[in-house]
C-alpha cells in the first residue's frame, strides 16, 4: 500500500500557557501528512502539555527549505574534506590510516571537524579524505548491528 498523501514541512508558533503577564511560546518545525497528522521537533519553549493553543503556522517553500539547509550546513557541515596529517587519532597515527567506510570518533574539534563521528567516504592520492559527519541515528543503527553481531561472534 502506498501512501498518496503529500508531506509538507512547517514551522508553528503555539502559546503554551494563558498567562497573559508571563506568557511561554513554543515554537517547532513539523513534518505533516494531511491535515492534523504529522510529527515535529521542538525548537524552542517548555514541552507540550496539551493546553496549547496555536498562534501561527508557516508552511515552509522549496527556497525555505534550501535557505535553512544552507545555514545549516554553513554551522554545522555534515561533509567534510581535510588534510588527513591535520588529524592526529589517539594511537598518534594519521587519518591516512583509516579505510574508506570506518569510523573516527572525535571528542574535541579537529582540522575543521567538530567533535562527533565522522566516517570516512573518500580518500585521494593528494593525502585529504572527504568525512561525512553521522547522525544521532546512524550512531545508534550502528551501535545496535554492532552488538547483535558481538553476540553471534
Amino acid at each position: 500500500m502506498t501512501d498518496n498523501t503529500e508531506k509538507k514541512a512547517t514551522i508553528t508558533l503555539d502559546a503554551a500557557n494563558s498567562d497573559r503577564q508571563y506568557p511561554a511560546y513554543q515554537l517547532s518545525i513539523n513534518a505533516m501528512s494531511g491535515e492534523n497528522s504529522g510529527h515535529g521537533y521542538r525548537l524552542m519553549g517548555p514541552k507540550y502539555v496539551g493546553r496549547s493553543r496555536n498562534i501561527r503556522t508557516v508552511e515552509l517553500s522549496q527556497r525555505d527549505v534550501d535557505e535553512i539547509r544552507a545555514i545549516l550546513d554553513e554551522v554545522f557541515p555534515t561533509e567534510v574534506v581535510v588534510n588527513c596529517a591535520d588529524v592526529e587519532m589517539e594511537n598518534g597515527e594519521s587519518l591516512r590510516s583509516l579505510a574508506v567506510g570506518d569510523d573516527l570518533d572525535l571528542d574535541e574539534p579537529a582540522a575543521g571537524l567538530r567533535p562527533g563521528t565522522w566516517r570516512v567516504m573518500e580518500q585521494t592520492d593528494e593525502g585529504t579524505a572527504r568525512m561525512r559527519r553521522l547522525s544521532d541515528k546512524e550512531i545508534r543503527a550502528a551501535r545496535s548491528a554492532e552488538s547483535f553481531a558481538r553476540m553471534y561472534d
